[in-house]
């Protein structure tokens, strides 16, 4: 046990003094050179900071909506002949401040009831292709009704109508009634006259016209 005991104390002793003499070494330091213990206490901070994980604030979506200076495209697309031309337009004052979701209800709506003059050129739909504050593309979709070279003195209600070489479609109604005519020429449009160019068309109106 003495033995046991002799070690004890030669180690403990020791590690004792040693432990004594570091902190006092330490203070000393602390003491006479405090610009050291700054910049390691500094140093360390900073290293803490370091290791943290950085949050990056994200930026705020900007909000689309057509304003003045959106660019605003429509794309008119033969439907017949698989063509299409891209026009440049200014942003209709009706649709600045709208979204997407109104925009497209807007076009919704002007499919439902589009213009005299689409429905003249043959209309059949309108879709939006692209939508940003930038720009906006809209795609209308036809099927181009052609120009007739030729046209049909038809009788109607004992009335001159004037149809499309296609014998379908209406070119102009006329007031020239049928008693009023020569009788050849009367006969000639009972069996629908052919008249083969505008010019002739147009002789024809003059001459019969009230």
């Amino acid at each position: 046990m003495k033995f046991v005991k002799r070690i004890s104390l030669f180690f403990i002793i020791p590690m004792g003094m040693f432990t004594f003499g570091f902190y006092s070494h330490m203070k000393l330091e602390e003491t006479f050179y405090p610009k050291k213990f700054e910049a390691e206490l500094v140093k360390q901070k900073s290293i803490e900071v370091q290791e943290q994980p950085q949050v990056i604030p994200t930026a705020v979506e900007e909000e689309q909506i057509i304003c003045a200076d959106t660019q605003y495209v429509i794309e008119e697309v033969d439907l017949k002949k698989d063509t299409s031309v891209e026009t440049k337009w200014k942003v209709p004052e009706k649709y600045i401040g709208m979204d997407r979701d109104r925009f497209v209800k807007e076009m919704e709506l002007y499919q439902q009831s589009p213009s005299l003059t689409d429905q003249e050129l043959g209309f059949v739909s309108v879709e939006v292709v692209s939508f940003s504050k930038a720009r906006v593309v809209i795609r209308k979709n036809y099927i181009y009704k052609e120009v007739s070279t030729s046209f049909y003195l038809v009788n109607e209600k004992n009335f001159v109508v004037v149809y499309c070489d296609d014998l379908r479609t209406v070119y102009m109604n006329t007031n020239i009634s049928l008693d009023s005519l020569p009788d050849d020429l009367k006969q000639e449009i009972i069996k629908k006259r052919y008249v083969a160019t505008e010019e002739e068309l147009y002789n024809f109106l003059e001459s019969y016209s009230s």
